[in-house]
């Protein structure tokens, strides 16, 4: 056998071998980085290459960036872009044919931008597109052999078979990426949605629970306020017992609104759903905030969009939430605050905003703040935000609290609006009298010297 023939079966080996240790890498890993690392660095040691490039094609922008770099000057590279059809990998990308350039710097396709960037002097490449099912998504890219030789035709062949796999191995990353990306989503959505029933269920039990108390605990509570209230009509005024008495009449009357409360919050734990118009309980709301808001030498500010779309819902229990949630900011803060009520058309959804410049909630208490009985007041019995919550889960809606200490707190309320029925016209109602075009801001007249 030939010396000559020895080498070519040798060459064949190698490039058997290599074709195979690439067809092993591409294939051991979903880490796309570890297989483009291993994949280019048996390329670059079956050609006696300095450095590589993957290029991929970002479907977004139609721009090429640097997806995986090898060499001594591969990190100044990775930030850079480039167009379709610019230096030699945008060529190749546009016209989805390989290169091998022996002098770049006599080729008027190269770009000298990175060699500029970087100090490196690019002699020699060769360049193939990353293709799959027809579509370019990239390009692999060899440069400047170690001895100064030039590249061959086989080193074109191996960089052409490889690029197959690697353009696959993208494709698969990308899925994989994709998938992940979904799962995690879908993950968040079952366990927010694990616990809005959890939530539910648990406030509907104790909904239920409490309410037997309630009615238990009811005609002793009267009965306890009637005898006081004779006690204290025949005691001496100067008597310190009539004192005794009125504390037994705050707490009886502390007593009857927490089992009003409850009563109430067993009214919420249903809702009978019709399509209305969120200007009607804005419309019927306003002046009863407003007053609260002088009573606490607060300013309120209403902003709502016009030509807000028809929501199912139950006005009286969404007027409940409303006005639980504003007397909450309002009581959270000081005289001169700011109390701020947006109403909006936000892309499918009714989004309710309510902002105040209160004292804020505790980080660790911000979790907790739906569940019943539990409150920072010293008055009260803790279920204005737990009924805001059942009613907002009872119009198939979202509410979601940020607050910051001394910073102020806002709560947002999104409740979807019912998808159209077909040739159906979203047209409005009439307007509600007095109603103002456009978006209608409504500043309250705030208490004077404030």
């Amino acid at each position: 056998m030939s010396k000559a023939h020895e080498n070519r079966e040798d060459l064949y080996l190698r490039e058997l071998e290599t074709i195979l240790r690439f067809g092993t890498l591409v294939n051991s890993s979903l880490n796309i980085e570890t297989v483009l690392d291993h994949a280019m660095q048996w390329a670059e040691e079956f050609m006696d290459a300095t450095a590589s490039t993957v290029y991929e094609l970002e479907e977004a922008t139609g721009e090429l960036f640097v997806r995986f770099a090898r060499g001594e000057k591969k990190e100044p590279v990775r930030g850079i872009r480039l167009r379709v059809g610019e230096g030699v990998a945008g060529h190749v990308v546009e016209t989805g044919e390989p290169l091998m350039i022996q002098d770049a710097a006599e080729d008027p396709r190269f770009s000298d931008r990175f060699d500029r960037m970087t100090g490196f002097e690019t002699r020699s490449m060769i360049c193939v597109p990353l293709v799959v099912r027809g579509r370019p998504v990239g390009a692999l890219q060899v440069i400047n052999k170690k001895s100064g030789e030039a590249f061959t035709g086989t080193d074109l062949e191996l960089l052409t078979a490889a690029s197959q796999q690697i353009a696959v191995a993208l494709e698969n990353a990308k899925l994989y990426q994709r998938l992940q990306r979904k799962f995690q989503l879908t993950e968040q959505e079952l366990l927010k949605t694990q616990e809005r029933l959890i939530r539910s269920e648990r406030l509907s039990a104790m909904g239920h629970l409490v309410q037997g108390v309630a009615h238990e605990i009811r005609n002793p509570i009267m009965t306890i306020g009637g005898f006081a209230r004779r006690i204290k009509t025949r005691l001496n005024g100067g008597d310190g017992l009539a004192r005794y008495a009125d504390i037994i009449l705050e707490e009886t009357a502390r007593l009857e609104t927490l089992v009003q409360q409850v009563h109430e919050f067993a009214e919420v734990l249903t809702a009978s759903l019709k399509p209305n118009r969120i200007e009607a309980v804005f419309e019927e709301i306003a002046p009863r905030i407003e007053a609260m808001a002088r009573e606490f030498q607060v300013e309120v500010r209403f902003r709502i969009d016009d030509d807000i779309p028809l929501v199912e819902m139950d006005c009286t229990q969404i007027s409940r939430a409303l006005l639980n949630i504003a007397r909450n900011g309002l009581e959270a803060m000081q005289p001169g605050g700011t109390l701020d009520i947006r109403i909006l058309d936000e892309g499918g959804n009714l989004c309710i905003r309510i902002s105040d410049t209160g004292k804020g909630i505790q980080e660790d208490r911000i979790h907790s703040v739906y569940d019943p009985f539990v409150t920072s007041k010293t008055r009260g019995g803790g279920l204005g935000l737990t009924m805001a919550h059942q009613i907002v889960m009872n119009h198939n809606g979202e509410i979601h609290i940020e607050s910051a200490e001394e910073r102020g707190t806002s709560v947002t309320i999104r409740i979807p609006f019912p998808s159209p029925s077909p040739g159906a016209n979203a047209k409005k109602e009439a307007p509600v009298a007095g109603e103002k075009p456009a978006e209608r801001d409504r500043p309250s007249n705030s208490p004077s010297g404030v």
